[in-house]
């Protein structure tokens, strides 16, 4: 099948119109990235690049694959947001490169290009996307198994039969996947092509009998050499998990496996819970936006896929649909509940939506006209909703950015020009229309919207105050009661790489004794616990609020002379 090479320019550039403008402008947002982050300048920092820590302590929660990439980022653009960033952005393009390959194989190039169009500028897209955290990295490796698995067994219908090479390569993937995240690298894809393969043979006309569905499977493991798979996906990962067993006496796998695997299914952990059967559909249908508007029409589309007469077009709704249940049903079932958990089911959800859309311009519906401007309908009252609710937010919270709700006019506009489009009789015109406004709406939310934020401060800029005080020395800061964030930008500035976290007001003042007139970093909620310890010298010399959790914090360090600025004024019992 020939696949234009311009399809894949348009999918880059769209992609990249989302994840990189102002990537390493917006501070790190609490907690994921600055704990991340952290850890990975740690690990630049001392040389060590096996056992992951946080502050000076064991990081139990992620396995190592997103701190290399940091590793490799902070290399080449420094020790900053940019360094920390980037590779999740290439690596999300690179995803969505993926996505218009594994459409352009199964339903063929126009689906293709436009799966690949829609996982680029979907919201999630551009959140995790910019992000820091290991689930770039994850959805990147999923989505090559995904699709070495679908060059491997090809386009048709019938029994599944995967080569031992082709079998390898996904299972090297998969290795790859179980480094970023951990079991579900290997578990989640192995079920879904288990679910595939099985379902295959399950309607194979030449098997009958009570005993079809397991003959099926066992025909299905066999068929994409899922033993090979597991095999070559440990010989990728088992290194570093040995290593790291063996540096910390089991403490490392022990912990991640019972309580941020096992745990994390079994009960909610840190208050990251909802409902089994709502949560995730309402977290794909927000981070879908604005695709999402003909989200009834696109499931409706795949489920025909079903039942279509070409037997690739059967298998490919298969795989998809199976890839989807693979991931959404055992998220869905565990306790613990976060939007990104799912983002590897995306590429599915984006296959299908770019083979509905080429479907739809390829043979024109009078019936799916009709639904489509109900979508239309739904992408403008979308972006009226924009309009209202982030001056709404952004006036509890970030007085002075009211304005940002101007963003909601982009899908209003488009809205009204695909509906003038489609009345044309221009159905690619208004599809194209869709994929700009997703560019430019997805666009301005994740690149204008954080950095507003960041201006107003956090803690990069009260970390950037105390680097001045200090006439860019370095200097050992303490940390009372602080979000993660204290430690990646406070680590930048100590002597040591790291924060002194102080948990207690005794903590406090065993630091102060051994580090007299440091800087400290304190919590305002908690800052009359340390009014006793402190000396007369004591001020706050700057004030900020975290990102997102919106908690206040204070600068505390010896008065070394008049203040200047706003901060100088704030209001505070330690400065009375």
């Amino acid at each position: 099948m020939h696949i234009a090479k311009t399809s894949g320019v348009v999918v880059a550039v769209a992609a990249a119109l989302v994840l990189l403008p102002n990537l390493g402008g917006p501070p790190l947002w609490d907690d994921d990235e600055p704990r991340n982050a952290a850890c990975s300048l740690a690990m630049y920092a001392g040389g060590d690049w096996i056992v992951p820590t946080f502050n000076g302590r064991l990081r139990v929660e992620k396995p190592v694959l997103v701190n290399w990439l940091h590793l490799a980022g902070f290399s080449v653009c420094g020790t900053n947001e940019w360094g920390a960033r980037l590779p999740s952005a290439l690596l999300t393009l690179a995803t969505c490169l993926l996505v218009w390959r594994i459409g352009s194989d199964l339903f063929g190039a126009a689906a293709g290009r436009w799966g690949g169009v829609v996982m680029g500028t979907c919201l999630w897209t551009g959140i995790a996307g910019r992000a820091c955290t290991p689930d770039a990295p994850l959805g990147f490796c999923a989505t090559l198994a995904l699709w070495l698995f679908v060059r491997g067994t090809g386009r048709r219908d019938g029994p599944v039969g995967l080569s031992r090479a082709a079998a390898i390569a996904v299972g090297a993937a998969c290795g790859l996947a179980i480094l970023a995240k951990g079991p579900v690298g290997l578990v989640l894809p192995l079920a879904a092509f288990l679910l595939f393969a099985s379902w295959q043979g399950a309607v194979d006309p030449g098997r009958t009998g009570p005993l079809r569905l397991l003959a099926a499977f066992r025909a299905g493991w066999r068929g994409i050499h899922a033993t090979t798979i597991c095999l070559a996906a440990c010989i990728v990962a088992a290194p570093w998990y040995a290593a790291v067993t063996l540096r910390t006496d089991g403490q490392w796998l022990r912990e991640f496996l019972l309580v941020h695997n096992a745990g994390r299914f079994a009960a909610p952990m840190e208050g990251h819970s909802g409902s089994m059967f709502v949560y995730y559909p309402l977290v794909m249908l927000v981070g879908m936006f604005p695709w999402s508007s003909a989200a009834a029409l696109i499931g409706h589309h795949a489920l025909r896929g079903l039942g279509a007469d070409d037997g690739g077009i059967r298998s490919g709704s298969r795989l998809l649909l199976a890839w989807l249940a693979a991931w959404v049903i055992p998220f869905s079932l565990a306790a613990t509940k976060l939007p990104g958990y799912v983002w590897p089911a995306y590429p599915a959800i984006a296959v299908l939506t770019g083979w509905f859309i080429a479907a739809w311009i390829a043979r024109p519906s009078a019936t799916i006209d009709a639904w489509m401007r109900a979508a239309w309908c739904f992408l403008a009252a979308a972006g009226l909703a924009i309009g209202v609710v982030l001056p709404f937010v952004a006036r509890r919270h970030a007085p002075g950015l009211e304005w940002l709700g101007i963003v909601g006019v982009v899908p209003v506009a488009g809205a009204m020009l695909a509906w003038a489009c489609q009345s044309l009789r221009s159905r690619i015109a208004a599809s194209a229309t869709l994929a700009t406004t997703a560019c430019l709406t997805v666009g301005l939310i994740v690149s204008l919207a954080p950095e507003a934020l960041g201006r107003r401060g956090g803690p990069r800029s009260l970390l950037q105050l105390a680097a001045a005080n200090a006439e860019c020395r370095p200097v050992t800061i303490g940390a009372y009661r602080t979000p993660p964030s204290i430690a990646f930008y406070g680590g930048r500035l100590a002597t040591d790489g790291r924060v002194a976290e102080l948990l207690t007001p005794a903590d406090v003042a065993t630091f102060l004794e051994a580090n007299p007139g440091a800087p400290l970093v304190v919590d305002d909620r908690f800052q009359t616990q340390l009014a006793p310890i402190l000396t007369p010298a004591y001020r706050v010399s700057g004030v900020t609020t975290s990102l997102p959790e919106s908690r206040r914090l204070l600068l505390l360090e010896p008065d070394r002379g008049p203040q200047t600025g706003p901060l100088a004024a704030v209001d505070s019992p330690l400065r009375r």
